[in-house]
């Protein structure tokens, strides 16, 4: 019996609901890859139908198919290359002319596809009246509208992507006209392709030399007859430009919205309305000139605040089962240095990192939230001025905002950006923005040496990069990236709220991240920092502080022998058991430190100690931002190694250890090591992102610079905050 199986891609222009009918069609049932050979994200889901397993490729959101952008690239390729049984168009119902046009490429591509009308409660709102019957039988293709967000029509797409499934097409052949000049022009370039065996549409092939598509191009080298094409095409375009007097591209281009208009007035029709539109009475608030920038910085605060107030009470939970975890383990396993290995280096490395879930859920949440409703796009559009004054294009702004949740998409985000230059300055100063993987520090830091104004410290924290990034990026603008921004339009997607599924579903892409981070490469490199930080062991160390407890335990039963033959009073013997438990731990913690010393791990403090030193850091902060480079979380875990945070015998949460006087951390080399996080060098695969993006030799630069910035910068927070606090 054969597999009933059908694979669909998703495509739309951004702000389309694109996201939203894949999350209606597939739910939780996701998994996110990246595309071969680069590191664009993606993300792929199924559904079961009528008997059938549809297959859901949520492809990068594009307004067309030329190759000019990597996301473009990626699912023209998808489409023409894995050949899926259907193409499911998503369109903005409210703004047709515009979303349409990627329709008419895909028509010309010759693919199978079915237009989704989403959002259409909002076109029925500003008056528009859609025969979608008409529509389908103008574009030969099944049109299906829907609201993704109340999963309305959604039955009705899965039933006709199943019913299409199979059949022979009974639309006909959509031809978009070009007129004669042009039509001739393409049947010229059709009929020399043809003479050999291609494997992508002749049609589409013809228009996209004519246009001059580069991936095209490439495409017609390998045929035969290649130069006798190429030949061709420039002498079709020189005739065609001499013809219309404008570009070809733009010739095309207008033609194809040409058909969509036509298309549109026998389809869909329009009566005046009056409403209360919602949008731009928020605009007026949001994008005004006096409030937008402090409504913009209360909204980041009370995000800040709420992912630290609100993600106390679960951290707290979560400490208490990392404890009890840790309790259990230490009674089953018998004594030695397998228990180490699982109580100190597993369950106190990983463990001190997983209790932060619930704090990046909630940062992730409120991120969702703002991209979801339209708020993203209006804090760009707000920045916009500001990012030119510092020779950064307009486009910049969102790289920098995602930058917040992950550099390395971030990073990737900045091909959207034309401009070489322009992508070189976005890439360099992306890293001061704070990532999810620092937030764990932050919190660590801030909630223990200031508990009462944590969310204000975490604020400054994310402020401050902002700051050293316009201050990085106005430098190099003016030594060595000289050159203007590209003026750019920012689309501005009305207001829309957020459904519950959809955050829930952007949450648990974050949580399972995150989780498998823990079980990856926070598990494996706690147990080669605890391996690092044992061995080898000194023995004569040892042996000498066993001597001074073996001495101290003595004197502790002399004396306690001496309080009973006396009779003495209760509160005195109990003053004696506190003094010599106090002892004994002072005793135990000193000769950690002074053993860790000699192993591996304390070598490599102690050798980076003396740079670190005037900035208030001891060594075991300078191992911490050792290991930090290849996960920011590592920072927290090999400080809860380090200290030993799940050690029975204090039974302290890591907070409470760093804050310990004996470790010597003050609140001002505290505030210090955060700003120091927050710049030096990101993690490596951020570093192998940039290096990727925009060469080797601009990642070199940018780990000198950050680690450079990151020094000078701690050092005056560091001396500052010895004034202040």
């Amino acid at each position: 019996m054969t597999k009933k199986s059908i694979t669909i891609g998703l495509i739309g222009n951004p702000n389309c609901g694109k996201t939203t009918i894949f999350n209606a069609l597939t739910g939780a049932r996701q998994k996110v890859a990246n595309w071969a050979g680069v590191t664009v994200e993606r993300r792929e889901g199924f559904f079961h139908h009528k008997g059938y397993t549809i297959k859901v490729v949520d492809l990068p959101g594009a307004y067309s198919l030329t190759s000019l952008s990597m996301e473009e690239l990626i699912t023209r390729n998808f489409i023409l290359n894995e050949r899926p049984d259907f193409i499911v168009n998503v369109v903005d119902a409210g703004n047709l002319e515009r979303n349409l046009y990627l329709t008419t490429q895909l028509i010309e591509i010759e693919a199978p596809v079915i237009i989704v009308l989403n959002m259409i409660d909002e076109a029925y709102d500003k008056g528009l009246t859609i025969n979608t019957e008409k529509l389908s039988d103008l574009f030969a293709m099944p049109v299906v509208p829907t609201v993704g967000t109340k999963n309305i029509g959604i039955d009705q797409l899965k039933d006709t992507i199943v019913e299409s499934y199979g059949k022979q097409p009974t639309h006909r052949k959509i031809v978009i006209p070009y007129g004669n000049d042009i039509q001739q022009a393409i049947l010229t370039l059709q009929t020399l392709i043809e003479k050999n065996t291609i494997e992508y549409p002749s049609r589409w092939l013809a228009i996209s030399l004519i246009e001059g598509d580069i991936d095209a191009e490439t495409k017609i080298n390998r045929l035969p007859n290649a130069d006798e094409i190429k030949k061709t095409t420039t002498s079709i375009r020189n005739k065609l430009i001499a013809a219309f007097h404008d570009d070809v591209e733009t010739v095309l281009s207008d033609m194809r919205y040409g058909f969509i208009s036509g298309a549109l007035k026998e389809a869909v029709h329009k009566k005046p309305v009056k409403r209360y539109d919602i949008t731009q009475k928020i605009d007026s608030i949001v994008l005004n000139r006096y409030i937008g920038f402090p409504l913009l910085f209360v909204m980041l605060f009370i995000l800040f605040h709420l992912t630290f107030i609100l993600g106390e009470y679960p951290k707290q939970l979560i400490e208490l089962a990392v404890g009890w975890i840790s309790t259990v383990f230490s009674n089953i396993l018998p004594s030695g240095q397998l228990q180490n290995l699982v109580v100190q280096g597993i369950i106190g490395g990983v463990g001190s990192v997983i209790v932060f879930l619930p704090n990046i859920l909630i940062l992730f949440l409120g991120i969702s939230f703002m991209e979801d409703s339209g708020y993203m796009a209006r804090s760009a559009f707000l920045m916009d001025k500001i990012m030119h004054s510092l020779g950064l294009h307009g486009k910049s702004f969102i790289p920098l905002v995602m930058g917040f949740g992950c550099n390395v998409p971030a990073i990737m985000a900045t091909r959207s950006l034309e401009n070489k230059r322009d992508r070189i300055l976005t890439v360099l100063i992306n890293p001061f923005m704070s990532c999810s993987a620092r937030l764990p520090v932050y919190i660590l830091f801030a909630g223990a040496f200031f508990p009462k104004h944590a969310s204000i410290i975490i604020l400054f924290m994310y402020a401050l990069g902002i700051i050293l990034a316009f201050i990085s990026a106005k430098l190099f603008n003016n030594t060595i990236l000289r050159g203007k921004s590209m003026p750019f339009v920012m689309e501005l997607p009305p207001y829309r709220m957020p459904t519950l599924k959809t955050i829930l579903i952007h949450m648990w892409d974050r949580a399972s991240s995150y989780l498998k981070k823990m079980g990856g490469i926070i598990l494996a490199f706690s147990i080669i920092i605890w391996v690092l930080s044992e061995y080898p062991k000194p023995h004569h160390i040892e042996q000498e502080y066993d001597k001074r407890i073996q001495h101290i335990q003595q004197e502790f039963k002399t004396s306690l022998s001496s309080l009973q033959k006396q009779h003495a009073n209760p509160q005195i013997t109990e003053q004696l058991y506190q003094e010599y438990a106090t002892r004994m731990e002072d005793l135990e913690i000193e000769k950690r430190q002074e053993m860790i010393k000699y192993t591996f791990i304390g070598k490599t403090g102690l050798l980076i100690y003396p740079l670190l030193k005037p900035l208030g850091f001891n060594w075991q902060m300078g191992v911490s931002l050792t290991t930090g480079f290849v996960a920011k979380e590592v920072v927290v875990s090999t400080m809860g190694v380090l200290y030993h945070a799940t050690d029975d015998e204090s039974n302290q949460n890591l907070s409470k250890k760093i804050t310990n006087p004996r470790y010597g951390i003050t609140p001002a080399s505290a505030i210090a090591f955060m700003v120091f996080v927050m710049i030096y060098i990101p993690c490596l695969a951020t570093v192998t992102a940039i290096a990727r993006e925009i060469g080797t030799r601009w990642a070199v630069f940018s780990i000198f610079y950050q680690v450079f910035v990151a020094w000078v910068v701690s050092f005056a927070v560091y001396h500052l905050a010895r004034l202040v606090i």
